[in-house]
């Protein structure tokens, strides 16, 4: 009688598989470039074939992006936790649930620093790869837009309305959050990113918001 691997266990199996090619290739594309690095080239280092490749990845992007990068959807779901919350911060009510929604985000990104360091610098290197990920901002600013803009009281006649004053808060956060990202991934492993995040946001006030 043939024994059987438990679905858990394939899946267990498959999971660890793809975190080592992302590794090797993520390894090729920080020491090489993105773009000088092909798929073959990655297969060879990974000991595998280029078909192999593709029943884990569909592109090399994927391999840099995959699910790591939150949708839309789950970034605005971390930013009503926050306003729903008590907020705690001494900022306005709004920049303080952005700086705690990715404040999640950059724990998370401190759990594995060294595949997110690596994925961050390639990322940042290529133009290419760096159009893509400013689109998930865009993105994240539509779906999070709604929710902050909601919660800002118009200044009165003749100013600004509550979508350009959300829409101009959300995307001074999301710079304070790169700005933290791209120190954290180029710099040296004494200060984490959660900290970093702290730090770079406690450098703006939005006052009314």
């Amino acid at each position: 009688m043939r024994e059987t691997t438990a679905p858990g266990l394939r899946m267990k199996t498959r999971q660890a598989v793809t975190e080592a090619l992302a590794d090797t290739a993520l390894e090729l594309f920080d020491s090489t470039g993105f773009d000088q690095v092909t798929v073959a080239d990655i297969a060879t280092a990974a000991g595998i074939s280029q078909r192999s490749f593709f029943r884990y990845f569909s592109s090399k992007e994927d391999v840099v992006f995959g699910d790591r990068i939150p949708t839309a959807e789950e970034v605005r779901g971390e930013l009503l936790r926050h306003l729903d919350g008590d907020g705690s911060g001494d900022g306005s009510p709004a920049w303080d649930a952005l700086r705690a929604t990715f404040r999640t985000a950059a724990d998370q990104m401190d759990a594995d620093p060294g595949r997110w360091k690596r994925a961050t610098r390639v990322i940042c290197r290529t133009p290419g790869l760096r159009a893509s990920y400013l689109e998930k901002h865009l993105a994240w600013v539509d779906a999070l837009t709604p929710e902050v803009s909601r919660r800002i009281a118009p200044d009165g006649p003749g100013g600004p309305d509550p979508e350009l004053k959300a829409q101009t808060v959300i995307h001074a956060a999301l710079s304070c959050f790169d700005v933290a990202i791209m120190r954290w991934a180029d710099g040296g492993a004494d200060q984490s990113l959660a900290a970093l995040v702290d730090e770079v946001f406690g450098f703006v006030r939005i006052p009314h918001a």
